[in-house]
């Protein structure tokens, strides 16, 4: 992912909290080095060494995550100011 589309992708993180997919989570937790390790069921946990493990929940009903999730992972890649 480059630089720009990491930005674009932050930026919809905070701007567009309720159009969030399991996709762009993705993305996301990946461009920040974390790999999925378990995607069975509607938990999918994304793990990286020295980093505590993130848990979002894919949607049912909706394609959209609920903003909870959303929350957690702003949160745990500090990307707040």
């Amino acid at each position: 992912m480059t630089l720009k589309g990491k930005e674009k992708l932050i930026q919809k993180f905070f701007t567009k909290k309720s159009r969030i997919t399991i996709a762009d989570c993705d993305r996301l937790l990946t461009a920040y080095g974390y790999e999925l390790r378990k995607g069975g069921g509607s938990h999918r946990t994304y793990h990286k060494k020295d980093a505590r493990p993130i848990t979002v929940v894919a949607p049912k009903g909706t394609k959209y995550v609920k903003s909870v999730y959303i929350n957690l992972i702003i949160k745990y890649l500090k990307l707040e100011g």
